[in-house]
């Protein structure tokens, strides 16, 4: 029998394009990756990947593996959820991802009470922007803005996050406080690039403000906040950030801005983990609080 762990690592390989590309998805060596498709190879007695333009393909060989192993690999999950959604004990590890900007600014300064609360918990907190998939156990967990579809997923809301536009003090001594919405078209803004276009935050941005002028656009809302703490320009972001930020100094706060609701995500499967509920419950208050 080949290694399980060799045939995950090709499946990786599948869907990553190279052995660097694999490498850094799993945080090892590229070496490490060659050497465990090799091993795979070897056993098998086939030829899985060859090289082509610095990239690598699939044999014929390879691609029949690959279909295999990724129903297998379902079927793995899918049994590991079944067993970890039965767990009615708080000691052990869950993996929560929530996009950059929720992470820095309201759950790791809140972090303290969920471990001290549930001391044999293991927290692996991921900040990215892009959906995990709960369904291959990329996380236990996901806090999202934006509400899943698939059936299979179970959404709970936490909590609704108000907005507010926020500037620095070295801002607004250097470029004056704007009174009202009219005044907004004439300072220098911070916000998401044309692929965030379409957020409720910039929507309503674009739609008040249509000659709004980008000092910077970014991906991220750690760094726009960052951004307009250090001076740059004017920011449309969560209240909640600015707690952790005290640089950030709140302008207009009687406008009528938009809200976002944030949900905990996670599988079926998992509706009775306890380590899933203690999380969940941490982030409601972490978010409200």
């Amino acid at each position: 029998m080949p290694s399980w762990d060799d045939v995950r690592t090709l499946l990786l390989v599948a869907r990553e394009g190279s052995h660097a590309a694999a490498a850094r998805a799993m945080g090892i060596a590229a070496t490490t990756i060659g050497r465990r498709v090799a091993a795979l190879e070897q056993d098998l007695g086939a030829k899985l990947v060859r090289g082509r333009r610095g990239a690598l393909a699939l044999t014929e060989a390879g691609k029949a593996l690959v279909a295999r192993a990724e129903r297998a690999e379902v079927e793995l999950v899918a049994a590991e959820r079944e067993v970890r959604g039965a767990d009615v004990h708080l000691d052990g590890s869950v993996r929560l991802s929530a996009p950059d900007g929720l992470t820095t600014y309201v759950l790791v300064p809140r972090l303290g009470a969920l471990l001290a609360a549930h001391p044999g918990l293991r927290l692996s907190l991921a900040s990215e922007s892009r959906v995990v998939d709960l369904s291959r156990r990329e996380a236990d967990v996901a806090f999202r803005v934006v509400r899943p579809r698939e059936s299979s997923l179970v959404a709970r809301k936490l909590a609704t996050m108000p907005y507010g536009i926020f500037a620095s003090e070295q801002y607004l001594a250097r470029a004056g406080k704007p009174r009202g919405v009219a005044d907004l078209a004439s300072h220098a803004w911070l916000g998401f690039d044309a692929s965030l276009a379409s957020t409720p935050e910039m929507r309503w941005l674009l739609r008040r403000v249509p000659a709004a002028r980008f000092a910077v656009t970014m991906t991220g809302t750690t760094a726009i906040a960052a951004s307009c703490a250090a001076g740059l320009g004017l920011a449309l972001m969560p209240v909640a950030f600015q707690g952790a930020e005290p640089r950030l100094v709140r302008v207009l706060p009687r406008l009528d801005l938009p809200a976002r609701d944030v949900w905990g995500v996670f599988h079926a499967d998992l509706r009775a983990n306890a380590r899933v509920k203690a999380v969940l419950a941490w982030g409601a208050e972490a978010l409200q609080g």
